[in-house]
């Protein structure tokens, strides 16, 4: 026989009615038939065992034993309980798939992973910043070094101008120019022109190193320093290097031309 039936059986017949049980210990009669029929989830689990300690007192049964049987009735029911548990979560999940993927997915999330993606954000944006300032100190550097027409007639005055005839030379010609220090380099026709900088080697983003191709339209070179300047035009069959003619301290410009095929070299000088 089930222990609450038992007790219930001893009851009866120590005469003891349910009445007086609620007067002497103020359990309502209703929680009393609940102990007594098994149905102990009826009551508040704050005072299941308050009230049955207070019943087993009340009828004169041993309370050790008593509430022994108790908890390893509420242990097997919560056991029993827990397959239906997760069969109820199953059916909420079926039903609400998204909100469970949801939960579980914030359950799974690894602290270590989500530092790591905070950390690797953070290094985004140094880099986008750092770059950032990078540019704005390139364009800085450019706008420094950059020799202008304006600038040029405005503080230079002419030093000296020569002319190169070169007569072994087919099209089209390599014209390879380096510079090995900072400098300035405009390379233009009449139509276009090129800007080529070369900063120091703690800011630079581009070789100091550069070719072009020349087909025989007139082109021009204005170099903003000649020091360690190289000039040199090549061909299929020759080769001319001009670097010790554009020597100098200050600007240079080099016009080239080929009818009849020329270099002209024009270095400048400060104006007094």
């Amino acid at each position: 026989m089930i222990f609450y039936s038992r007790y219930k059986r001893f009851r009866l017949e120590n005469k003891i009615s349910l009445e007086d049980i609620q007067r002497r210990t103020k359990i309502d009669v209703d929680s009393i038939k609940a102990m007594e029929s098994g149905k102990f989830s009826e009551i508040s689990p704050v005072y299941v065992r308050l009230f049955f300690k207070a019943y087993l007192k009340e009828i004169g049964v041993d309370l050790d034993e008593g509430m022994s049987e108790l908890d390893n009735f509420l242990n097997q029911k919560k056991s029993n309980s827990k397959p239906k548990d997760r069969k109820e979560k199953e059916i909420v999940e079926d039903k609400n798939p998204k909100f469970v993927d949801i939960i579980n997915t914030k359950k799974a999330i690894n602290p270590n992973i989500v530092i790591g993606l905070v950390g690797f954000l953070i290094l985004i944006v140094l880099s986008f910043l750092l770059n950032n300032s990078s540019d704005v100190s390139n364009i800085d550097k450019e706008n420094e070094l950059r020799l202008s027409q304006s600038l040029l007639d405005n503080l230079y005055v002419v030093r000296t101008e020569e002319v190169l005839s070169e007569e072994n030379f087919a099209f089209p010609i390599t014209i390879r120019f380096k510079s090995n220090n900072e400098n300035y380099i405009k390379y233009s026709d009449k139509i276009s022109a090129k800007e080529y900088f070369i900063f120091d080697e703690g800011n630079n983003n581009q070789s100091g190193s550069f070719s072009e191709i020349w087909n025989g339209d007139n082109r021009s070179f204005l170099i903003a320093n000649t020091a360690n300047f190289e000039l040199v035009f090549f061909s299929e069959d020759s080769f001319r290097d001009f670097s010790d003619s554009i020597i100098n301290d200050f600007p240079v410009r080099v016009d080239i031309a080929s009818d009849p095929l020329s270099v002209s070299i024009t270095k400048y000088i400060p104006k007094r």
